[in-house]
């Protein structure tokens, strides 16, 4: 008879640490999930900030081997604030940030950059991005290279 009980106990206590370990996995597991509902609301509140945005910053890079690049050519074809740099020669890295205000329906159709590489130099790039988010890249390398970045805006699939 106190055998049975024993067990009766064993059986008991093992039920009851099952349901406790069951519960704490349970618990720690929905710390988890609002963890990751935070980030998630987080990020989605960063991007329609962006969105929400009354401005498009467009950034141009070009960067090389050595210190400077030859014939930079950067054209900004916005509606109604279209904006350029030419320049012979320019020191890399060249790094410069245009504003386009989101003032009329398709503010921004078109970005273009080129610039050609300096004797003597193995590589040239150049790097476009829209709000912080690279949408083209180009690195070219070899004797008279031209690193070559365009985005254009498109309507429809494509």
């Amino acid at each position: 008879m106190l055998e049975c009980k024993k067990v009766r106990l064993y059986s008991n206590n093992a039920w009851l640490l099952i349901f406790m370990t069951g519960l704490l996995i349970i618990l720690s597991a929905c710390g988890n999930i609002e963890d990751a509902s935070d980030e998630m609301n987080r990020e989605h509140s960063k991007s329609q900030a962006e969105q929400n945005s009354d401005v498009i910053n467009v950034e141009v890079l070009v960067e090389s081997d050595l210190d400077s690049v030859v014939d930079l050519k950067v054209e900004i074809d916005a509606r109604k604030h279209p904006q350029s740099v030419y320049s012979e020669s320019v020191e890399v890295p060249y790094r410069e940030r245009f504003v386009i205000p989101k003032d009329t329906f398709i503010p921004l159709t078109s970005t273009h950059v080129e610039a050609g590489i300096q004797e003597g130099a193995s590589w040239v790039s150049c790097s476009i991005l829209y709000d912080g988010e690279l949408v083209v890249n180009h690195k070219s390398r070899g004797k008279g290279a031209k690193a070559l970045c365009e985005k254009n805006f498109r309507l429809g699939p494509g």
